[in-house]
């Protein structure tokens, strides 16, 4: 499926096209590694919505009026006296230029630019208006402050959350082969170690099964096939190293992976993955288990000649795989029960399962 449709990416692109709707100029700013075709996705929804709109990219610094009136193929009758009126005076109502490609290096001028043309821009009603789609990347936030009655400034910032990924993840895994019983498993783990990187998430999707569980190394192989170096991805959002992901700020994994991750985050953030998908799969063996031992494990008995247990229903995991062992139960249920206490404390001390017993299918049947 394509990123552009899910609930947070497609929310984001409407709230833009809709205060162009409105007449209004916007800036949309995003990091240096934004998801393939990010500009594409905006300017496609207006040209489906059947807008006037002309689409230029700056190649190099220049200044924003000469260029852009070049751009457009505007013959002043000199340029003495050409101003940022004149050029919005030239452009049809309701037109929309869409520039790609403003740098920190350029914005500068293009911010000074952009202040002029919302002025110019307001002298005509919001129906009549010209307007300019402008797509900047790398610029930090501090230095994108800008404003106006016609003028808006939408920051590509905690567009991505949990749900956008795992279901872009899903379907993704779905296109390439049949769903496994674990299915939902390698979803959240790929999802988690991605988070809002959808490029990261093609790239692990098409990883085999057992290299998700090798995080650290998968990761590293994956940093240098998608050609991420420290000069493309760096610490700060406009580098694309950290965002806000469900209201929360957090690192790339490429960048935790730079700074060592001292904090274990990377195995917590995979702890989570596991534990939302298998301590619930632990549970629905546990009951069956229970159901199976009744003609083994006659009740009522005392545990530990401490608690009087009714049904081995109620009994919890571990408390079941002791009570096989005081029954002197023997063969493949007391060997379950063992391995599911086993799993079941190994995710309930913050430890992550290995990928042979996340994979077992006794945790899916």
């Amino acid at each position: 499926m394509k990123w552009t449709s899910l609930p947070g990416p497609s929310g984001f692109i409407e709230e833009v096209v809709q205060q162009v709707r409105q007449g209004m100029s916007v800036v949309v700013a995003a990091p240096c590694v934004a998801p393939a075709g990010w500009e594409d996705a905006f300017v496609d929804k207006l040209r489906d919505d059947r807008w006037h709109l002309q689409r230029v990219t700056v190649e190099m610094p220049e200044d924003p009026l000469r260029w852009l009136t070049e751009k457009l193929y505007l013959e002043p009758d000199q340029w003495v006296g050409w101003s940022v009126e004149k050029l919005c005076e030239h452009l049809s109502s309701g037109q929309v230029v869409a520039v790609d490609g403003v740098t920190a290096e350029t914005w500068e001028a293009w911010r000074t630019f952009l202040r002029d043309f919302e002025v110019a821009s307001r002298q005509r009603a919001s129906d009549e208006r010209p307007m300019l789609l402008v797509f900047v990347r790398g610029v930090a936030r501090k230095r994108l402050q800008l404003s106006g009655a016609a003028l808006a400034l939408r920051t590509w910032i905690g567009v991505f959350g949990e749900l956008d990924t795992l279901i872009y993840v899903d379907q993704r895994i779905r296109l390439q082969r049949k769903p496994a019983r674990h299915h939902k498993l390698l979803v959240r783990l790929v999802s988690a170690l991605a988070l809002w990187d959808i490029e990261l998430a093609d790239y692990l999707a098409d990883q085999p099964e057992r290299d998700v569980f090798e995080a650290e190394a998968t990761l590293k192989r994956g940093r240098r096939d998608l050609g991420r170096s420290n000069a493309t991805l760096g610490q700060e959002w406009e580098q694309g190293g950290i965002d806000k992901y469900d209201g929360v700020d957090l690192l790339h994994a490429f960048v935790l992976m730079d700074r060592g991750d001292q904090g274990g985050e990377l195995r917590r953030r995979l702890w989570a993955a596991q534990a939302a998908e298998l301590l619930p799969q632990i549970e629905m063996r546990r009951r069956a288990l229970a159901q199976g031992l009744d003609r083994h494990i006659p009740c009522p008995f005392w545990l530990d000649g401490k608690r009087k247990i009714q049904s081995l229903g109620e009994l919890e995991i571990g408390s079941l795989a002791y009570a096989t062992q005081t029954h002197g139960i023997q063969g493949e249920l007391r060997v379950r029960a063992e391995w599911l206490a086993s799993c079941r404390n190994t995710l309930a001390h913050l430890r992550l399962l290995s990928g042979s017993d996340a994979l077992d299918a006794r945790l899916y049947e």
